[in-house]
C-alpha cells in the first residue's frame, strides 16, 4: 500500500475584524488554538495538541466509586462544578423529580427506578451532589435477583465525563465563521444589527445550531457505548453543567421485555419481537473491571475523533485557507452517525426501521471514510474490522464493546443463508446478468452485499437504475428476503472502527484539500 500523503498542521484562518470584540486572537485561544499573525485580518493556527505534540483532551473520564476506586471520590462533583465555571443547574424542576420518586417507591419496574435516579442527579442542588448519588449507588448496590436473593449489581460505579470547554469553542467558532460567510451584514462588518438581536436575547449566531446539539450537551456521544449491549443496558447516565454523571449497574440487564408496555406497541410493524428469554441467555457476564475500562476506551477515542472533527488544518482549500463550510459538513455528518446507530440500538422491536437506519448510517460512513456500502456490506470485509478491533481492546473493555459488533457481523454472514435458489442446487454463488451479455457467477459474499445495496436504493422505490435493474431482479428473485434482525448493529461497529483509525477519518475530512 503506498503512504499516504501527510496532512496539514497548521491552517490560515481570515477573521473578520470585529470577532472577539476586535481580538480574534483571544477567541482563537479560548478554542485551544495558537494563533499568529498571517498579514491583515489573517492568522496561522493549529490545535494546541499538534502544537505540544500530544493527544487531544477534549474529552476524559474520572472514576469516582466502584470496584475500580478504593476509596469513593464523590467530593470530585464539587471540584467539577467549580471548574465549570457556570452556574449551578440544579435545585430546579424539583416538584418533577419527586413526583418520579413517588411512582418509583410504588412500582416494582427497574425503569422507574432509573428514571427517578435521573431526575434526581439532574436536579440536586450541587453541595447535595455527592450525596444524591451516593444513594443512587447505594440503591443499585441493595439490589437483588426476585428469586435468588443474589446481588446483581455488586460491582455498580459512578464515573464522570468531562467535556473540555475548548471543544464547544471550536465549534461555535466553526458555526460563526460558517454564517459569516453567508450573512452581508457581517461580511460588510456591519454589526449593528447583531448587537441589537443580542441585547434583546435573541439568537444572532444560531446557524445550523440545533443540529450540533450533541457537541453542546455531551451525552448524544456517549449513547451508544450506553447502548452497546442492546437490548441489554449496562449504565444510564444524566447530564449536568459539571459534566456527565454515569453510573454503571455491575452486569447488564435485559432492556426489553418482549410484550407490548404501551399502546403504540401494539400497531402492526414489521421486525422480529425480541424473545427475552433467548436474548436473557445472550447477555455477557461482565468482570467488575469491564464497565470502566470501556468507558476509558470510548473517552479516550471519542476525543481522538474530536480532535480530527475541529482541526482547522483538515478544513482547508489547496492553498492552505481554512474553509468553514467543510468543517462544519464533517462535523454534522459525525453527529448524525452517532445519533442513529444510537437509535437503531433503541429500534429493538422494529427491524423495518432499523434497517432503514442502518442505509442512512451507512450513507454517513461512505462520506466519512471513502468506503463504498458494497464494501461496507461484505461480511468478509467487517469480519476483517471486528478480528482487528478485537486484537486492539484491552480484553475487559472487549466485554462490553464487542457483542454488538459480533452481532452484527454474524447478522450479515447469515444474510448469506437466504439465497435459498443456489442452496437447494448446492452452489456457493449466484447467478447475475453480465453487462457484456449472459450471466456470471457472483459468491455469496459479494451478493449478498450488492442485495443490502439494493434494499438501500429501494428506499426511494424498487425498480432500480436502468443499468442495475437486471442484477437487482436477480438478487430479489434468488433471495428469500429475511433480514436478520442484529444487521442494523452494522452501524455500531463501524463507528467502532471509526473511533479506532481516526487518521482515515482525518485522511478524507482533508480530501487533498478539495472543498
Amino acid at each position: 500500500m503506498a503512504p499516504r500523503p501527510p496532512l496539514p498542521t497548521r491552517a490560515t484562518l481570515v477573521a473578520p475584524n470585529w470577532m472577539g470584540g476586535g481580538r480574534p486572537d483571544e477567541l482563537l485561544n479560548e478554542a485551544g488554538l495558537r494563533a499568529r499573525p498571517a498579514g491583515t485580518g489573517r492568522w496561522q493556527v493549529q490545535t494546541d495538541e499538534l502544537y505540544l505534540r500530544q493527544r487531544p483532551d477534549l474529552f476524559s473520564v474520572e472514576h469516582l466509586a466502584g470496584p475500580t476506586v478504593p476509596v469513593s471520590r464523590l467530593e470530585r462533583l464539587l471540584d467539577a462544578q467549580r471548574r465549570a465555571a457556570l452556574g449551578d443547574s440544579g435545585g430546579t424542576r424539583i416538584d418533577e423529580a419527586a413526583a418520579l420518586h413517588e411512582r418509583a417507591q410504588n412500582s416494582d419496574q427497574l425503569v422507574d427506578g432509573v428514571v427517578a435516579w435521573q431526575a434526581a442527579t439532574l436536579t440536586a442542588r450541587t453541595e447535595d451532589l455527592p450525596a444524591v448519588v451516593e444513594r443512587v449507588r447505594e440503591a443499585l448496590l441493595s439490589m437483588r435477583m426476585a428469586q435468588s436473593q443474589e446481588a446483581v449489581m455488586d460491582s455498580a460505579g459512578v464515573h464522570l465525563v468531562h467535556r473540555a470547554p475548548q471543544l464547544v469553542h471550536r465549534a461555535k467558532l466553526c458555526l460563526l465563521l460558517h454564517q459569516h460567510d453567508h450573512d452581508p451584514r457581517l461580511q460588510a462588518g456591519d454589526v449593528a444589527g447583531i448587537q441589537a438581536v443580542l441585547a434583546h436575547g435573541g439568537l444572532a449566531f444560531a446557524a445550523s445550531q440545533g443540529l450540533y446539539l450533541g457537541i453542546f450537551l455531551g451525552e448524544v456521544y456517549l449513547a451508544p457505548l450506553l447502548g452497546a449491549l442492546t437490548p441489554a443496558v449496562w449504565a444510564f447516565c444524566a447530564p449536568r453543567d459539571l459534566g456527565i454523571v454515569v453510573y454503571t449497574i455491575g452486569q447488564p440487564l435485559l432492556g426489553d421485555m418482549g410484550n407490548p408496555v404501551e399502546l403504540l406497541q401494539t400497531l402492526p410493524r414489521q421486525g422480529a419481537d425480541p424473545d427475552p428469554d433467548r436474548e436473557r441467555e445472550r447477555i455477557p457476564k461482565l468482570s467488575p473491571t469491564a464497565g470502566p475500562a470501556a468507558l476509558d476506551w470510548w473517552i479516550r477515542r471519542l476525543s481522538d475523533m474530536f480532535g480530527v472533527l475541529t482541526n482547522p488544518a483538515l478544513a482547508t482549500d489547496r492553498n492552505g485557507v481554512y474553509v468553514a463550510s467543510k468543517q462544519a459538513h464533517a462535523l454534522l455528518s459525525a453527529e448524525q452517525l452517532v445519533r442513529r446507530v444510537t437509535s437503531i440500538q433503541a429500534a429493538s422491536r422494529d427491524g423495518h426501521a432499523r434497517r432503514v437506519l442502518l442505509f442512512t448510517v451507512l450513507d454517513t460512513l461512505q462520506r466519512l471514510t471513502g468506503r463504498p456500502i458494497t464494501d461496507l456490506g461484505s461480511a468478509r470485509f467487517a469480519r476483517r474490522r471486528l478480528d482487528e478491533l478485537t486484537a486492539a481492546l484491552p480484553t475487559d473493555a472487549a466485554e462490553v464493546l464487542l457483542p454488538g459488533a459480533e452481532r452484527a457481523v454474524t447478522a450479515l454472514e447469515e444474510l448469506q443463508a437466504g439465497f435459498f435458489l443456489a442452496h437447494q442446487l448446492g452452489r456457493r454463488t449466484v447467478d447475475v446478468p453480465d453487462p457484456n451479455g449472459g450471466t456470471r457467477e457472483v459468491e455469496f459474499d459479494r451478493a449478498a452485499a450488492d442485495y443490502l445495496k439494493i434494499l438501500r436504493d429501494a428506499t426511494h422505490g424498487h425498480g432500480g437504475q436502468r443499468d442495475r435493474v437486471g442484477l437487482t431482479n436477480a438478487l430479489l428473485v434468488q433471495h428469500d428476503g429475511k433480514i436478520p434482525h442484529d444487521l442494523g448493529l452494522l452501524g455500531y461497529l463501524y463507528l467502532l472502527d471509526l473511533l479506532l483509525h481516526p487518521e482515515n477519518l482525518a485522511q478524507h475530512i482533508f480530501a487533498g484539500g478539495q472543498t
